[in-house]
């Protein structure tokens, strides 16, 4: 047997880990023998850049299980879920038609009725209404539907940062906007 062959320990060890992680993952767009491929692939590889690595060296049990956990963790990043769950398809179609804000029908408010907050609030959704869509939908999933900024990326399909710049400029914008709306209605 070559120094590079696997050996019948470390063979069982990726079969366990492989089925372990597509149990986990249930997708069928990868399986466990492409799991042991990728982890034989990156340990050869491994073997082949560092050749003072051999049989003898006490650690190499341990070099070998972070090789392999690693090139399983990356082939399995790398695949899609092929199975979607209907909470994840039902977000998907909420958001497929821009939810915006119309001050119709958000506002209940008949003539005559005592509200002490109808110009502040008329100023709030004439202000979400100045934002650009994106915007209007970030505020919406993140305050209205209570979506951390992380499901919002992964449903608007952009970045968690992108997510978080457009919420606090929308948040920066609002703020501005009813300032000055109340030092206009002052004067």
């Amino acid at each position: 047997m070559s120094e590079y062959e696997v050996t019948n320990d470390q063979m069982e060890y990726m079969k366990r880990l492989a089925r372990r992680l597509i149990q986990w993952r249930k997708s069928a767009s990868i399986d466990a023998d492409d799991l042991i491929s990728a982890a034989s692939m990156r340990w050869w590889q491994f073997l082949m850049r560092n050749p003072d690595v051999t049989i003898e060296v006490a650690d190499v049990d341990l070099i070998f299980r972070q090789q392999v956990k690693f090139a399983m963790r990356d082939q399995i990043r790398a695949s899609s879920p092929v199975k979607v769950t209907r909470t994840y398809q039902a977000k998907l179609q909420a958001y497929q038609q821009p939810y915006t804000v119309d001050i119709e029908s958000t506002l209940d408010i008949r003539a005559g009725d005592d509200f002490e907050y109808t110009d502040e609030l008329i100023d709030v959704l004439s202000s979400v209404q100045k934002l650009p869509e994106r915007d209007q939908i970030i505020l919406s999933l993140s305050i209205d539907q209570g979506y951390s900024f992380t499901e919002i990326a992964y449903v608007l399909d952009v970045s968690v940062s992108t997510v978080t710049r457009a919420y606090q400029k929308s948040i920066d914008f609002l703020k501005k906007n009813l300032h000055d709306l109340q030092i206009a209605r002052k004067n």
